[in-house]
């Protein structure tokens, strides 16, 4: 960075420190939270297509994660971004998932913007959190506070997100859908790097089926684990196991994939050697296993309706490493009155339901939200549409052992403020 931009940086980020903080260029509070509420009669039938674009960049970005200034040096994978839309009573609804460590709630709206024909609250949009692509939250440039967020990058893939809905659309056709399960290994494949064997270890398809003549027209994949079998040192753009695992789908004869990534935070990783592209195969190959066995198991799902619900929720900006980055506009994120503005949400498909949460929500917190609704097999679609880093129950919060996540989150009440704007309790 030129000499005269750094002085200009540090400048406005003491004037904005001497101003109180995050008390500038701040929205005053709504009077009422947003939100979104829809249920459609599926009575007259379901239609279902998908599609996929790539979003590799070019070489040079920064890369997401891990350390500072990682500039990518070339490609292990592609990047992609995934839809899987649905369409009853002539309402459209759609589950994009794109290759990313995570995007931002504004983004994402500007993203769900560019799409024609659908209301933004019926769109959800999924990171699937790997650790080798660019940069679009900002945290991770040359030197800490300076930015690595690409702009041009971010257009790239509003564009992409549109196109690959637009076609999904078109090959639409008369579905019926399956929802299998299976397990995750207690050991061998992901662990929990904080608390062993606590993660979620369901693997969930949901295929949708031509009713004329039984073609995959696309499936949902969900589990829940970070994608960095890439190691630290990484600098090759990937999209780690998700694109392997998307891939073999596909070449098993299985069709378009989506991947939404679940309850994968403090800490839920991969557990395979070596961690390098060899590695990243072998987790795919073993992961498109469980996905197969889960489809061998799958029933139908009664499709009644398709019901959407959404809800803003506002989370205290108090964490250092956020208040700094959003003062030296590293964190392009707006406040209100020193709140970020995000969202949750409930999408039922008949009786396949889910929720989406905002960022990294700790397997424990997923667990209880399940309870709390009465809902034993709720899948849990992590980072959709924000990324607010880690929601972690009120023990883990206040745990020593959590003391990273908790730097890693807007303030410690995250997670149960994302917990009860979905139960409203």
């Amino acid at each position: 960075m030129p000499a005269g931009r750094a002085v200009g940086r540090v400048g406005a980020l003491l004037l904005c420190a001497g101003a109180g903080c995050n008390g500038v260029f701040q929205h005053a509070m709504p009077d009422r939270l947003a939100e979104h509420a829809v249920t459609v009669d599926a009575s007259a039938g379901l239609r279902v297509g998908s599609a996929e674009r790539d979003v590799t960049p070019p070489i040079g970005v920064y890369l997401a994660g891990f350390d500072l200034a990682r500039t990518s040096t070339a490609v292990a994978s592609p990047l992609k971004v995934r839809v899987l839309v649905f369409e009853t009573g002539g309402r459209w609804f759609a589950i994009a998932g794109i290759d990313n460590l995570g995007l931002m709630r504004e983004d994402v709206d500007w993203i769900k913007a560019g799409i024609e024909g659908f209301a933004n609250g019926d769109v959800f949009v999924c990171a699937s959190h790997t650790h080798a692509g660019p940069d679009l939250i900002g945290l991770w440039g040359w030197y800490f506070l300076s930015s690595g967020r690409d702009h041009e990058y971010l257009a790239v893939v509003r564009e992409a997100t549109a196109a690959a809905v637009a076609e999904a659309q078109a090959n639409a056709a008369p579905a019926r859908l399956v929802r299998g399960e299976a397990l995750l290994p207690p050991a061998g494949l992901v662990k929990n790097a904080n608390r062993a064997q606590v993660f979620d270890r369901r693997v969930t398809v949901l295929q949708a089926r031509a009713i004329a003549d039984g073609r995959p027209l696309g499936s949902l994949l969900h589990l829940a684990c970070h994608p960095e079998v890439l190691p630290r040192r990484n600098t090759a753009i990937g999209a780690d196991f998700v694109g392997d695992l998307c891939d073999q789908w596909r070449a098993r004869g299985h069709g378009q994939a989506v991947f939404a990534n679940g309850a994968l935070g403090a800490m839920v990783s991969p557990d395979v050697q070596p961690r390098d592209q060899t590695g990243v195969e072998a987790m795919g190959r073993a992961l498109c296993d469980l996905c197969e066995r889960a489809l061998q198991a799958a029933e139908p799902v009664p499709v009644d309706a398709v019901e959407v619900r959404r809800r803003d929720v506002y989370l205290p900006m108090v964490a250092a490493g956020f208040r700094f980055g959003r003062l030296a506009t590293v964190l392009q994120r707006e406040l209100y009155a020193g709140h970020a503005r995000s969202t949750v949400g409930w999408l039922r498909i008949g009786t396949f339901a889910a929720v989406a949460v905002p960022g990294e929500m700790e397997p424990a917190l997923a667990r209880q939200l399940r309870a709390e609704l009465g809902q034993p097999e709720l899948v849990v679609l992590g980072l959709c549409d924000d990324e607010v880093g880690y929601l972690l129950r009120d023990q883990e919060a206040r745990d020593p052992e959590f003391a990273y996540e908790r730097s890693m989150s807007p303030c410690r009440s995250a997670g149960e403020r994302v917990r009860a704007a979905i139960t409203g309790r």
